[in-house]
C-alpha cells in the first residue's frame, strides 16, 4: 500500500512536467492582445479585406462590432470599452475627441453619396427631385444612427420639393446596409445611399450623381481611443488603415479619395 501511494505521487508529478513542457513549447512570440473597433456598418467590406492582410503581416487580431456611426457612439459612451472607433463620418469622431476620448486620429477616404434607384423605376426617378412625384417610396438614413442621415438631410435641404420629398419617405434605416437591401428588394423605389453601397450592389439597382454643391461629403476617419488597454498597438492599426496601401482598397470598394 505504501508503494502504491508513492508511484501515484510520482505519476501526478510526471503529469504536472508534461504540462509544464507544452507550456515551454509555446511560441516566444505568441501574444494574447486583442483589439477591440467600433466600426460603421458601411465600411464593413473594405475593413474585412485590410483586416485579413494586417493579420497576415503579423498584426494582432480585431474583434470588430459593426453598427450605424451613431449607435457606435452611445454604446460607446455607455461602456467606455474600445481601442480604436472607425466612421464612416468625421463628425462623429469629432464628437469623441470633444468629449477627451481620441489620442490620434487620421482621415482616409470620402464617402459621398449617390441617388439609388430600383430597376424598375429608372425610367421615372434619375434626379433629387423626382423623388418628390406621387406615389414614389423614398427610403433615408436616420441622422442620428448613421452618417449618411445626416447627408441626406442637407442634400434635402437644397431642393424647393423638400417637403414633398419627406412626405414620401416611408422608411428611415439605421445603417446604410439596411437602407441598400431597402432598395435592391423593391421595398422603396430609391433612397440617398452611399456610392460604396451602390457599387456593391450595382447588379440590383441603378444609381445617379448628386449635385456635388448640394453636400459635403462625409470623410472616413479613423480614431485611437485613450480607453485602449493596448495604445501602441491601437495606433499602428489606425497608422496602416489610413496607408497608402490601406486607401487602395477602400477605392476599389467605391469611395473617393480625399482632395
Amino acid at each position: 500500500m505504501r508503494f502504491m501511494r508513492l508511484t501515484r505521487v510520482r505519476l501526478s508529478a510526471g503529469f504536472l512536467m508534461l504540462l509544464l513542457c507544452l507550456g515551454s513549447a509555446m511560441p516566444l512570440g505568441a501574444t494574447t492582445k486583442e483589439l477591440y473597433m467600433h466600426c460603421g456598418a458601411g465600411l464593413r467590406q473594405p475593413v474585412e479585406e485590410l483586416l485579413r492582410t494586417y493579420r497576415e503581416k503579423g498584426g494582432v487580431n480585431v474583434a470588430v462590432e459593426y453598427a450605424g456611426s451613431g449607435q457606435s457612439l452611445v454604446r460607446f459612451k455607455a461602456t467606455k470599452e474600445g481601442d480604436l472607433f472607425l466612421s464612416g463620418s468625421a463628425f462623429f469622431v469629432e464628437q469623441l475627441a470633444k468629449d477627451g476620448f481620441v489620442t490620434h486620429s487620421f482621415s482616409i477616404v470620402l464617402h459621398p453619396p449617390v441617388l439609388a434607384v430600383h430597376p424598375s423605376k429608372t425610367g421615372e426617378i434619375t434626379t433629387v427631385d423626382d423623388l418628390a412625384k406621387p406615389g414614389v417610396r423614398v427610403g433615408l438614413g436616420d441622422p442620428k444612427a448613421m452618417a449618411l442621415g445626416r447627408t441626406a438631410e442637407e442634400i434635402l435641404s437644397h431642393s424647393d420639393k423638400k417637403d414633398a420629398i419627406l412626405a414620401n419617405t416611408v422608411v428611415r434605416a439605421a445603417t446604410v446596409k439596411q437602407l441598400s437591401l431597402y432598395v435592391t428588394k423593391g421595398d422603396v423605389d430609391a433612397a440617398i445611399l452611399a456610392r460604396s453601397d451602390a457599387v456593391q450592389a450595382k447588379d440590383a439597382l441603378v444609381f445617379f450623381d448628386i449635385d456635388p454643391a448640394w453636400y459635403t461629403p462625409e470623410i472616413v476617419t479613423i480614431a485611437a481611443l485613450n480607453t485602449s488597454r493596448h495604445p501602441e498597438e491601437a495606433l499602428e492599426l489606425a497608422e496602416f488603415l489610413r496607408s497608402p496601401e490601406a486607401v487602395a482598397v477602400f477605392l476599389s470598394h467605391g469611395f473617393s479619395p480625399l482632395p
